[in-house]
Order: structure tokens, then sequence, then C-alpha cells
């Protein structure tokens, strides 16, 4: 393993074990773990597996003891990851080059079963039982593909199917929460699209209190991650983000 991303992934386990342990209640690991973390994340917790991307490797670690994880999977992979995002018994892996889906019924042997391929493009992903949510942002370094919020049938798991594209201006991380969809538009806000007809989305409101990274929808709170700090929203009620506050770097 090369060495930085050998202190990358270690910096990432301690995190990850610390939250995993955290989770339960008498520090044995539970099956009922999961991680929460944006579109743009590259590391992630499901069931008692930790999932971890570099550019081309998707590494496995198993934490049944979490004082002591074990990497039990390493696949090299022939496309530029960028995200990893987890639901159920898969893992949505979004690359530059397409969205990957991969089955995680076996937790120790992740395994590819589904892609949809797209013109080059930096690709965070979020999804559902049905639906897969992508962002594609056109630039010198992301490639050349229309910038906006692609949407994919995942009803046959095995082959998604883009339905709808929507042209957004430099679209970046995105969270989803119920039938409600939170897309950061960077400068052009925060985007808040009703998507209870996904295929048809509706934009409610943009929200213009910073430069949008990416988003966390928890425990009724929208975690927003902007370019000089957090703002936190009250979404009690999804389609109508309150802000909380701001938390400057």
């Amino acid at each position: 393993m090369r060495p930085k991303l050998a202190i990358l992934i270690s910096g990432l386990l301690i995190i990850a074990t610390t939250l995993f342990v955290a989770c339960t209640k008498d520090g044995t690991a539970s099956n009922a773990s999961t991680g929460k973390g944006g579109s743009l994340t590259r590391f992630t917790i499901s069931g008692d597996h930790l999932y971890v991307v570099d550019n081309h490797f998707l590494y496995a670690y198993s934490l049944l003891n979490p004082q002591k994880p074990e990497r039990v999977y390493t696949s090299p992979l022939n496309f530029d990851i960028e995200t990893i995002y987890p639901f159920k018994n898969y893992l949505f892996l979004g690359t530059r080059t397409g969205l990957y889906v991969y089955s995680i019924d076996t937790a120790a042997k992740p395994r590819l079963i589904g892609e949809a391929r797209h013109a080059r493009s930096c690709d965070p992903v979020v999804a559902n039982d049905s639906v897969a949510f992508v962002t594609l942002k056109g630039s010198a370094i992301c490639g050349p593909a229309t910038s906006g919020l692609y949407i994919n049938d995942i009803t046959n798991i095995n082959k998604p199917i883009l339905r709808k594209t929507i042209e957004l201006p430099d679209p970046v991380g995105l969270g989803l929460q119920d039938s409600i969809l939170y897309v950061c538009c960077g400068p052009a806000g925060l985007k808040v699209f009703n998507v209870k007809q996904p295929y048809s989305p509706t934009l409610i409101s943009t929200a213009m209190d910073g430069k949008y990274v990416d988003v966390i929808p928890y425990n009724g709170i929208l975690i927003c991650f902007v370019e000089d700090g957090i703002i936190l929203y009250d979404i009690t009620k999804p389609d109508l983000p309150q802000k909380l506050n701001k938390i400057v770097n």
C-alpha cells in the first residue's frame, strides 16, 4: 500500500472505529451500525465493515473487533473513484466515468452488479430504493459533461437507467431527506427540490447563505459545509429549511 494512503486509511480507521464503538452500548460490534456522511465522502461504515476508496482501489475492513480492525478485501478498479455512498446492502461509487453499484450481501466481498456510464466528470451520488441522484460538474479538471443533476432509475439495480437531467450551475454535494433533495451549487446557493415524483422534480427554494459544498441531513438537522465553515438548518419540515446557526472556520 502506498505510504500516503496507509496514513490516510489509518486516520480514517481511528475515526471510524471510534464512532463505531460509540454507537454501541457496551463497546461491542453491532450489525446495526451504519455510517452517516456527505455525498463527497471517501469512506463509510455499513454493518460491521468499514469501506474506503481512493482513486483506483476499494478496501473493506472488518470491525468485528473495533479495537483491531482487519483489512479483508482489496480490489483494484479501472475507473477514477471519487465518492462512496451506502444504502441498505449496496455501495454506490461515484466516479469520473459513471455510477457503479456494488452489492455487500457478503460484507467482506463487495461485488459489482450494475453501472451507468456518463461523460467524464466529477460525480457525487445519493440514493434510495429506486432512484440514484448524481451531480456532474463539467470543467477543465473534471471533464466535458454538462453540469447538472442526473437522475437514474435503479429499480433494476443491475441496470441503472438515466431518466432525467436538469442543468444546474456549479453542482457539488447533495443530500436526500424523505422526498426532499438538497443540492449544493457553490455560490449559486443550496437548491431544495421536491422529488416525490423523482423524474419530474420541482425546485422549491434556494438558500443563499454561503458557498455550498456538501450537506448531511441528520435527525432533523441539515449540516451544510460551506466554503468558510458550517451552516445548520432545522429541517423538521424538510421542504422548509430554517437557518439555526453558522460556525465560521
